[in-house]
């Protein structure tokens, strides 16, 4: 590993263990640490996300779903009356315990032995945070169309796709890439999700991270988040199961 690389993932970690870290840090990080991750990996697969944002298609994610469209495509109907879907093919990038386990991975590679007990760590929960509105910039091309990932914020933080069968028109087949629980615990109904398209984390002052349109990116948040208009800022809420 080169210097350059190895002094960035150093400064990542500290920003990690001392939650200081936002969106920005968090792209830099996969960046970096994308060609000394395996081939297959969720991280090389985050990487390619970011090398290839505007036209994805193929990875980890659109080989787990490649089955269910294809069958969707050719069973829509029979989809929407009830026909089992085939079994997806592997995780995806939505096994957090999978994403936990190779970010330690990483830190291995500069020799530091760090263990992240639970997927819901707060720290651990603050990269998630992160890493969920990073994806949301970007788009897959599954059989030929394009497909936008989506963001929703509600009692949890979802990250997902819809995909319009390729033979009808409006009838739409719609799963989760990656799901963040308990972040907004008092949200009521459970069902609520507001779409953040759109949206960039940053760390406040009071050192929560909050997503915030990209048109206020840039203005100074050495501030309290209560200083802005309701709806503004979606934080994630440090919530202890």
């Amino acid at each position: 590993m080169n210097k350059y690389t190895h002094h960035h993932i150093e400064r990542f970690y500290d920003k990690f263990i001392n939650r200081s870290f936002d969106q920005d840090d968090t792209a830099m990080f996969i960046v970096l640490a994308r060609d000394y991750t395996p081939k297959g990996s969720i991280f090389r697969e985050l990487g390619d996300f970011l090398a290839h944002p505007d036209e994805k298609d193929r990875g980890l994610v659109i080989s787990s779903f490649q089955d269910i469209i294809d069958y969707f495509d050719e069973n829509t109907l029979k989809t929407f009356d009830g026909a089992e879907l085939p079994k997806q093919r592997n995780s995806g990038i939505s096994a957090l315990d999978e994403v936990k386990d190779s970010l330690c991975a990483i830190f291995a590679l500069i020799g530091i032995d760090h263990e992240i007990e639970s997927r819901n760590e707060l720290r651990f929960r603050d990269f998630v945070f992160c890493l969920i509105f990073l994806l949301g910039n970007f788009r897959l091309k599954m059989n030929d169309q394009l497909v936008q990932i989506q963001v929703e914020y509600g009692n949890g933080l979802s990250l997902s796709i819809s995909y319009e069968s390729a033979n009808y028109g409006r009838h739409y087949l719609s799963f989760n890439l990656m799901l963040l629980c308990g972040v907004w615990p008092k949200c009521i109904p459970t069902d609520y999700k507001k779409d953040l398209s759109g949206y960039i984390v940053r760390r406040f002052s009071n050192g929560y991270l909050g997503a915030i349109p990209y048109e206020l990116d840039g203005l100074t948040l050495n501030t309290d988040m209560q200083s802005f208009e309701r709806d503004v800022v979606w934080p994630l809420n440090d919530y202890r199961f």
